[in-house]
Parts: C-alpha cells; sequence; structure tokens
C-alpha cells in the first residue's frame, strides 16, 4: 500500500471506517493526496511537514487553511491556525464539510457532489451502525430540550431548561445552516416540510469557529432569540445535552425527515427514550375547548397524540399518550384554542448532574 493509501486509510481507521469504500471516498473527495498524508501527521509542526514532503512552510500552510476551510481540521486557535488536528469523529466531519454557507471552497458542482458522497455514506452504513449503537446504549446522550415559548408561564423552569435565559447568558452565539436539512435537499429528495434552514445555533467554541471559518453568522443576543421563536413557531424540536448544563456547543433544532439522530432511530425502529431523555415537562390536553382540528398531531414528530372518542363529546378529542410523550412542546404552540398546555411531571433529579470534567 503507498503512503498515500496509508494515510485515507488511517483517518478513516480513526472514525470507524477504515474498510469503507464509501468513507474513502468522502476523504479522497476532501484532501488531496498530499492533503491527507499531511492529515495524518498532524499534529505534527510547519516545518516537520515541510520536511517530510518536500514542499515549502508556505505550501504547508496554505493546503492546512484549504483543509480548514473545507472543514476537515482544526485549529486549536482559530485566529492563528495553529496546532491543526483531523476531525475527532463522523460527526464533526459530517457537520463541518457539509455546513458551508457562505464558504468559497467549493464550486456548485463540487459542493453537490460532497453531499451525494455522504448522502451514499449516511444511509447505506453510519445510520443502520448508529442505531445499532442506539439500541445497546446504556443511557440517553441527548434530552429533548422544551420549546421555551410552550414554558415560558410555568413556575419551576430550571436554568438548565430555560434556553431563552441560555441564550441571553452566552458570551458569544453564532448561526450556521443544518448540514442534514441542505444535504438531503441538495441530492433532491423530497422537500423538508419544515421550512427553516440556517437554525443551528452555536455558543461558545464552536461560534468562534464558525464565525472564523466564515461558515457561519456570529449573532445578536436579539437575533439569536428571533431564531429561537422561528425554529419553535416551524415545529422543530430542540436538542440538549443529557446533563444539567447551560454551556454546550451546539443546540439543534431537528425534525424526523433529516435530523442524523431522529432519521436512523425512525428508520431502525429505535426507542425514542434509548437516544433522547423526555425533557421535565408533558402535554395536557383539556378536552372541552378542543376544537379537533389536529393540528398538534401533525406537529408530533413522536406520534404521541391521537384522536379519541371521549366520553361525552360528540366530536373526536386530542388525547396526549404520556407514555410517548416527549415533553418538546411543539404541540402547545400550534393549539388556537389553547386546549394543550405543558406541566412539569418529573422531578430535577430527572436531569443528571454535570460531570466535573464538562463544569
Amino acid at each position: 500500500m503507498s503512503d498515500t493509501e496509508t494515510a485515507y486509510t488511517q483517518l478513516a481507521e480513526r472514525h470507524g471506517y477504515g474498510k469503507s469504500d464509501r468513507y474513502h471516498a468522502i476523504l479522497k473527495f476532501l484532501m488531496s493526496p498530499l492533503q491527507a498524508r499531511m492529515a495524518a501527521k498532524l499534529p505534527m509542526p510547519n516545518d516537520e511537514l515541510a520536511a517530510e514532503e518536500g514542499i515549502s512552510e508556505e505550501q504547508v500552510k496554505d493546503e492546512l487553511e484549504n483543509l480548514y476551510q473545507k472543514g476537515v481540521i482544526f485549529p486549536r486557535n482559530f485566529e492563528t491556525r495553529e496546532y491543526f488536528r483531523f476531525s475527532r469523529a463522523v460527526g464533526q466531519l459530517h457537520d463541518a464539510t457539509e455546513s458551508l454557507y457562505n464558504t468559497k471552497v467549493y464550486t456548485p458542482a463540487e459542493m453537490k457532489q460532497v453531499w451525494s458522497l455522504w448522502w451514499d455514506f449516511v444511509n447505506n452504513e453510519w445510520y443502520p451502525d448508529r442505531a445499532v449503537g442506539m439500541k445497546t446504549q446504556e443511557r440517553p446522550h441527548m434530552r429533548i430540550m422544551p420549546a421555551w415559548k410552550a414554558i415560558k408561564d410555568i413556575p419551576g423552569v430550571l436554568p438548565h431548561e430555560n434556553m431563552k435565559a441560555i441564550i441571553e447568558d452566552a458570551e458569544k452565539v453564532s448561526i450556521v445552516s443544518c448540514s442534514c436539512r441542505v444535504r438531503k435537499e441538495a441530492v433532491g429528495e423530497p422537500e423538508c416540510t419544515y421550512s427553516h434552514d440556517m437554525n443551528c445555533l452555536q455558543f461558545g467554541r464552536s461560534a468562534e469557529y464558525s464565525a472564523g471559518r466564515g461558515h457561519g453568522r456570529t449573532l445578536t443576543t436579539e437575533e439569536a432569540l428571533a431564531i429561537l421563536e422561528e425554529t419553535e413557531d416551524d415545529g422543530l424540536v430542540h436538542e440538549w445535552p443529557n446533563m444539567d448544563t447551560v454551556r454546550t456547543n451546539t443546540m439543534c433544532s431537528c425534525c424526523d425527515d433529516c435530523c442524523m439522530n431522529m432519521v436512523p432511530i425512525k428508520e431502525h425502529e429505535v426507542p425514542w427514550t434509548n437516544y433522547y431523555a423526555k425533557s421535565r415537562f408533558e402535554a395536557k390536553n383539556d378536552v372541552e375547548p378542543c376544537d379537533g382540528c389536529q393540528d398538534c398531531i401533525d406537529r408530533c414528530q413522536f406520534d404521541a397524540i391521537n384522536m379519541e372518542k371521549v366520553e361525552g363529546y360528540k366530536k373526536l378529542k386530542a388525547v396526549v399518550d404520556p407514555e410517548a410523550c416527549m415533553g418538546c412542546g411543539v404541540c402547545v404552540l400550534a393549539c388556537e384554542p389553547t386546549s394543550l398546555v405543558m406541566q412539569i411531571v418529573r422531578p430535577p433529579e430527572h436531569i443528571p448532574a454535570t460531570p466535573e470534567a464538562r463544569r
């Protein structure tokens, strides 16, 4: 095996796909042979990379900058572009190489090819593999974050379930396009039924990364809150780490049409609660004002609401299944008769403590 093939294989092996032809195809599109050899040697200093490859340090710098702009490698310092490393995992490479709003590293035709390669890989290999892992993991990795507008008037909302306060508290917030949603649209699959694209909020270091690389846009607090409201009105579901933290890198607002978490769960029949912890909230319907419009059923991504015959009423009424309800709150926001409300049904201890290493 040549040094170049060895480099591609080593990089694919780091992500668990050393024998995947599809993953090799992605890496070979993202990196030239020279770039692959360099990426495999990171975090080797620039002068050593230049000596090993027989090129100038200036060319090393240019090649690394190109890989950074493509989303393949990440520097410790976003301003000085020093101490690069290769992507840590499939998910990081997936998001960084597909969410390229406002970047100029590819022609439109090349960008479509990036999305097509990822589409082939995720549907045939990554999603099935993710589903296997989800079915066997010991506890949920993520937690459903309730829509702020659905819980804002409820006493007892905790800091780590209050998205409005989290955004207001954040030192830096940016917005990036949803890699899952733009890929699906680009490959010509049926259009996502949820309209929003630029809806992934990034915080802290991730916000610095997206702003510095140029594939995202820095937001004011007011702009971030407006986007939060738009995503909730659109019916998207917020995801958050399953711990009592008010700090994370990214808050995705997701749909079961596109999401790299939700799609494998639905396609491979993984119980929702294997991967997502429910929020502390649950939707409850007062059948008296319910007019049977079924808007809540259309909004619920967890199939937790059914139209049922209720004693004393001729018209069918919306009934929430408490076992299936994940506590996202998007149904409440669509209920014009205001018969649906959120209520706290779980104690603060429902949300695990943040590990010391993450504090």
